[in-house]
């Protein structure tokens, strides 16, 4: 049955109502089922109260009774607790049926009760005045702790009720005490049917609601799964031709031109950048908004080398408006997620140059009581107390009544404050107007080679044989032409047949790969395939529109560097520069 027929059905059952305390049979099945549950994971306390009940009043008769009287009514008491035990381990067995459980559980009450209510009986023709409070007992026992039906619960408890009256008429104790104590029974009875009734059409309520919480519950999952499937068409579609743009805007930057051109060719480019950062936003804050659509796999790593290649991204950018840029960081490693610790780092570095009106922008990292202090700080406007518990809120931008789209969407730090939590690195913001504003994260502090904190050097020029794999032609063209401008040699291929030809023709310093490929594996296979074929362990990019954590994880491994889509050139250098062997030309950072 679908989720929605399930839903449908559950909804006119509390349309239709339950007063006769039952369901229509699909729903009363499972209702059987889940109370039969609830009943095994309460019988160990519940078998373990009733034989101490009957072992207390067995020790009891034994010493306040004639021995003649006790020793008569040991059996009973002893059948009384055989039926508790065969009824516990009867009831446990996973492998019993529902029905067949709750109706051995209501058997082994009923036997309890037959057994007192013979036993008062027994008492009394031996000249012993036993009191008929154990019979009462039973009853409170069973309306208030065995959680059974109405129909079970008062089927047994008035079948021994009737059973201890019948039992005085037939045995001729029928008299005023007889008739006050048939009329205390039965009011107990009453009392207890009663409770029975409203606690299980509570219960039946409660189960209906509890079973339409998971139903929408189960939606909810659904949904989120189609989000995330959404998510990653979306990302793959869109930021393919959107990826070829940005490479196509980069030749016309590069080639020139007259001054026109030159200053058309600048905007297309920035232009197409603005459209991929504004559509990175969106899907990134999408998917942190997603349970378990980004999850931090975590490890150490050196923390510099990060920051000066962050700092070298937005270079360009602050430069243009005029604002200095400054770095304090020592040579240590810290633990966490590199490259959701980037996406984090380069939002709050990108708000501060787009929002705060600042002259100097600087990131600094310092060691303080076993943790590491990362500050972003600026010496811009500032903010009040109020803005700043504005500031974290989706599509909240302070300084943009207009919504002028060049300034972002207002995600940038909506995205910060997610991504602190998914790493669980602890984010402050202190800021004051007029006196600029500090974000602090505090990250672990862990062990990394001493190779690994070496700073990175200056960009160089581009010198090496490419082996470029993509499958679509536009992105492919558009890439190959912009390597070859940078200066590499480039063989572009459609597949992975072709991608072999070409590695046998001439052996490639460097693999570059797309991970959707239009053959049956991925970009990763392919990698692999490629190296096999090289024989050695060639370095490797993997150029991918979704960046999701599997994928992440798949790349670590496999020694293969994943850069998303769409690309940013001046990112894409950066990498090839630290990947290809080095030349005799250098260039200045």
């Amino acid at each position: 049955m679908s989720v929605e027929q399930q839903e449908r059905l559950l909804l006119a059952q509390q349309r239709r109502g339950y007063s006769r305390l039952c369901f229509v049979p699909a729903l009363e099945q499972a209702f059987v089922e889940h109370r039969v549950q609830r009943i095994r994971r309460r019988l160990p306390l519940i078998a373990a109260t009733a034989v101490l009940f009957q072992l207390a009043y067995a020790l009891l008769d034994i010493f306040a009774m004639p021995l003649a009287v006790s020793l008569s009514a040991l059996p009973l008491r002893l059948l009384a607790l055989g039926a508790v035990l065969l009824a516990f381990v009867y009831c446990r067995r996973a492998a019993t049926p529902p029905r067949r459980a709750a109706a051995v559980y209501a058997g082994a009450y009923l036997c309890n009760g037959v057994s007192v209510a013979v036993i008062v009986h027994l008492c009394w023709q031996q000249g012993v005045a036993m009191p008929y409070d154990g019979l009462f007992l039973i009853l409170l026992f069973g309306y208030a702790l065995l959680g059974l039906s109405l129909r079970a619960i008062g089927l047994c408890s008035w079948g021994f009720c009737l059973l201890f009256v019948g039992l005085g008429l037939g045995l001729g104790e029928a008299g005023d005490e007889l008739a006050y104590q048939a009329m205390f029974l039965f009011c107990a009875n009453l009392i207890g049917t009663v409770g029975a009734y409203m606690q299980e059409h509570g219960q039946r309520g409660a189960w209906l609601n509890l079973r339409l919480l998971d139903l929408a519950r189960q939606r909810a999952e659904a949904d989120d799964a189609r989000k995330l499937r959404l998510l990653a068409a979306a990302s793959h579609d869109l930021r393919q031709p959107l990826n070829a743009m940005g490479l196509y805007a980069q030749h016309l930057v590069e080639q020139g031109g007259d001054a026109q051109t030159q200053r058309i060719s600048a905007r297309l480019a920035a232009s197409v950048e603005q459209l991929g950062r504004l559509l990175q936003s969106l899907l990134d804050y999408s998917r942190l908004t997603l349970p378990g659509g980004v999850q931090a796999r975590p490890h150490a790593f050196a923390l510099r080398p990060l920051l000066e290649r962050l700092l070298g991204e937005l270079a360009p950018e602050a430069q243009q408006q005029g604002v200095a840029l400054r770095l304090e960081c020592a040579d240590c490693g810290v633990r966490s997620d590199p490259l959701l610790l980037e996406r984090l780092l380069r939002n709050l570095l990108s708000n501060a140059l787009q929002h705060a009106g600042a002259r100097q922008l600087s990131l600094s990292a310092r060691v303080q009581g076993g943790t590491l202090l990362l500050e972003v700080s600026d010496d811009g406007r500032g903010l009040s107390e109020a803005e700043q518990a504005l500031v974290f809120e989706e599509f909240r931008q302070l300084d943009n009544p207009g919504r002028n789209v060049e300034r972002g969407l207002g995600l940038g730090l909506a995205i910060v404050r997610q991504l602190a939590a998914v790493l669980e690195h602890p984010l402050q913001l202190h800021s004051q107007p007029g006196a600029g504003a500090r974000f602090v994260l505090r990250l672990p502090l862990a062990e990394v080679p001493a190779s690994a904190l070496a700073a990175s050097d200056g960009v160089r020029r581009l010198r090496g044989r490419i082996l470029l794999l993509e499958d679509d032609a536009t992105g492919r063209e558009a890439l190959a032409g912009l390597l070859r401008r940078w200066g590499c040699d480039v063989q572009a291929c459609a597949d992975l047949a072709g991608a072999l030809a070409a590695l046998r023709r001439e052996p490639p310093q460097l693999l570059i790969s797309d991970y959707r490929l239009a053959e049956s594996g991925d970009g990763l296979q392919a990698i692999e395939c490629l190296r096999e074929a090289a024989g050695q362990m060639l370095p490797a990019l993997l150029i991918s529109a979704d960046l999701s954590p599997e994928l992440q994880e798949r790349c670590l491994p496999a020694h293969v560097m994943p850069l998303g889509k769409p690309l940013l050139p001046a990112r894409l250098r950066q990498v090839l520069a630290s990947l290809l062997p080095r030349s005799a030309e250098q260039e200045t950072a």
